[in-house]
């Protein structure tokens, strides 16, 4: 008898999530697993997904409270006893909040993937958002110790959930890692201008509005480049023109994954500026094709990724971050790189790792 997997991602979009969620399901045994996907509105893997025989649910709603009605009356018509056991698997706090209080009635078992960091839940940027995590802290502490098994995808975060919640999170890394034949460790310190790269939803809390204003400060030795979309762009355009900065940024909008890292090889160096992140995925295909990478402490598993000072450096506050570029373009900073080196330090952040200790998760629960 087969296992009846259940993965329910409320935007199953390109970013760290759906990425991790796709090359789950794409991986995971179909002799061993059944597998369906619920999101809201459209999923931008939907067809990879059905050419492997998964089934993928797409629930036209605003907001996931308002599709909960509809998502158990999909999952009470997939769950059924001719499965070996049925497994329901949510990710991030909202829809794991909502998954407990909508599901848990239903006969089946129930994983919560827990991919951001609780410190987030102290990063607010208005009343409104202050008031809802507030009340997602409160509903967390009544509702995660009803699911069957709690993962989270770094051990800070672990940690934290479980010291403030009395949980007991596993940990299992994202499946960010692929051996690239495009590695290439560029000798920074011989150019004139610097090439700062990210990669990232162009939202408040990636930081990037922070990271604008320290840009004069460099003056003009360096060029900015940011791969993706998002609701903050046009603030963010005129932002770079008031500070006069805009011949130095450029918006390379939205990219499909093939084309990230063609775009990442003219990268210099690889920024991660978020206020907050869980995993940074793109942290560790930065450093996967010889970028070394400049990222804030931001409560999740970027200490995990950047253990060595050859493979880049964690900052605090911009006070720190502007330090840490003048002695790049100074020359007074040197990474070195090693492409035996790095790929032995990634090998944790593998498909095969992630996938292994998933299965065995479905398996023993």
């Amino acid at each position: 008898m087969k296992i009846n997997l259940i993965f329910f991602l409320s935007e199953f979009n390109l970013g760290g999530a759906g990425n991790s969620v796709f090359k789950l399901c794409k991986n995971l045994s179909k002799n061993q697993f059944i597998i369906s996907v619920i999101c809201l509105n459209k999923c931008f893997y939907k067809e990879e997904l059905n050419k492997r025989g998964i089934q993928v649910f797409e629930v036209k709603s605003r907001k996931t409270i308002f599709a909960m009605t509809e998502i158990k009356r999909i999952v009470e018509k997939l769950i059924s006893n001719k499965y070996k056991k049925n497994i329901f698997i949510s990710n991030i706090y909202y829809s794991n909040i909502l998954s407990i209080l909508f599901l848990r009635s239903l006969k089946m078992k129930i994983v919560l993937v827990e991919r951001t960091p609780f410190k987030e839940l102290s990063i607010y940027y208005n009343f409104v958002d202050l008031i809802k995590k507030i009340i997602i802290k409160i509903l967390i502490k009544f509702t995660f110790l009803k699911a069957d098994m709690c993962v989270s995808n770094s051990k800070l975060i672990s940690k934290d959930y479980n010291k403030y919640y009395n949980l007991n999170f596993k940990t299992i890394y994202p499946p960010s890692f692929n051996k690239s034949v495009q590695f290439k460790n560029k000798n920074i310190n011989k150019k004139k201008t610097i090439c700062i790269g990210t990669v990232c939803r162009l939202s408040r809390e990636k930081g990037l509005f922070e990271f604008f204003r320290i840009i004069p400060e460099l003056k003009e030795k360096i060029l900015f480049k940011i791969i993706g979309d998002g609701a903050e762009k046009n603030k963010l355009i005129k932002l770079s023109k008031n500070l006069k900065i805009n011949k130095q940024i450029k918006f390379l909008g939205f990219k499909k994954p093939s084309e990230i890292k063609s775009a990442m090889k003219k990268f210099d160096i690889y920024l991660n500026c978020s206020h907050f992140e869980g995993f940074p995925n793109t942290a560790v295909e930065a450093l996967s094709i010889g970028k070394p990478v400049i990222a804030s402490q931001s409560y999740g598993g970027i200490n995990k990724i950047i253990n060595n000072k050859n493979y880049g450096l964690i900052y605090k506050n911009n006070g720190q971050l502007i330090n840490i570029l003048k002695k790049i373009i100074e020359k007074k900073i040197r990474f070195n790189i090693k492409k035996k080196e790095i790929y032995s330090h990634l090998s944790s952040f593998n498909e095969y790792n992630n996938l292994k200790k998933y299965t065995k998760l479905f398996e023993e629960i």
